[in-house]
């Protein structure tokens, strides 16, 4: 009997055999993350995960592609095929099939708040430590046209909004009000991917630090 390839048996497993919600996720990737500990916290338990291994490449294969045509994850699959990619899209979705606990808030001040930091998390933090990591660490030389002045100047915008957020998180346990939210989900997932990756020491921030140990508790935040 001729052996499978690992091409087929990706593609088999891509493919899937039964009908549900399937979510394309990768290991250690920071946007599926957000959507992982978005579920846990909603204890959904109805969603086929399928990791795929990004160092292979399975994320760029033929199969993958017809599901998401950039090749990034996450990507989520309903049960009648239709396709949502982006985390926080696919949070948004989430959110409205499973309300409770509510993580995009419920009241209108609530929404607002939440939509507000998630933004200025994202636009603020994120993408400026994604450029500082790009265009400075010598891994990712081989990757980008690196322009290694641009990294030291998205740097100091990164560590300014880093006391920015430092100083806010004095007198709150949570970016956006008083409860756990999806703007929770876009601090903890940029702070504990990028600051080791841009060696930046997370202590130099006390209440940064204080704020990731707390959600660092949380079960959902272990995945």
């Amino acid at each position: 009997m001729k052996p499978e390839s690992s091409s087929t048996k990706q593609g088999e497993r891509l493919a899937g055999t039964k009908k549900g919600m399937k979510l394309y996720s990768a290991k250690g990737a920071n946007s599926p993350r957000k959507v992982l500990i978005f579920i846990a916290e909603k204890n959904i338990s109805d969603i086929e995960v399928v990791n795929l291994d990004l160092m292979q490449g399975e994320h760029k294969s033929p199969e993958y592609r017809a599901i998401a045509p950039n090749a990034k994850v996450p990507a989520l699959v309903l049960d009648d095929e239709t396709i949502i990619t982006e985390s926080t899209a696919i949070c948004r979705y989430l959110e409205d099939l499973y309300p409770e606990p509510s993580l995009f808030g419920s009241s209108s001040i609530e929404k607002a708040a939440i939509e507000m930091w998630q933004n200025r998390v994202v636009f603020e933090l994120m993408l400026p430590l994604a450029m500082t990591f790009r265009h400075t660490h010598p891994a990712m030389a081989q990757m980008e046209n690196q322009n290694a002045s641009y990294g030291e100047q998205q740097r100091d915008v990164a560590l300014g909004s880093l006391k920015y957020f430092d100083k806010h998180l004095a007198g709150s346990e949570y970016i956006a009000g008083d409860a756990f939210s999806f703007a929770d989900i876009q601090v903890i997932t940029t702070i504990q991917m990028f600051l080791p990756l841009n060696k930046i020491p997370m202590e130099d921030f006390e209440n940064i630090s204080s704020y990731n140990e707390l959600l660092s508790a949380r079960p959902s935040c272990q995945v």
